[in-house]
């Protein structure tokens, strides 16, 4: 089950630019996805450990404090079954100041 540690950055003023975020931890698979606030962001798989996806600035405009989660998708069975459910991390808090 994927597990975040830490967030980087973790929180910026309101009305700031988009931004890549790194989310640190661990069991990320090469298709996980960064979830903000429920709404799925472009991903990028950088290790088991890392991963960044792109806020975009719309996503900062007003302040808030957005859940962010990672999901590691549903895998087919294939011949022999064996295929995995969708998994979810726990939820790290972003604050938009």
């Amino acid at each position: 089950m994927p597990a975040i540690a830490q967030l980087a950055p973790n929180s910026v003023p309101a009305g700031s630019a988009g931004l890549t975020l790194t989310v640190n931890g661990s069991n990320f698979s090469t298709t996980a996805v960064v979830n903000w606030n429920s709404t799925a962001l472009t991903t990028t798989y950088v290790t088991a450990s890392q991963l960044t996806a792109a806020v975009p600035t719309s996503a900062l405009a007003t302040a808030a404090t957005v859940p962010v989660t990672v999901t590691n998708p549903a895998v087919t069975g294939g011949v022999y079954g064996g295929g995995m459910l969708a998994e979810s991390s726990n939820s790290m808090s972003f604050t938009i100041n």
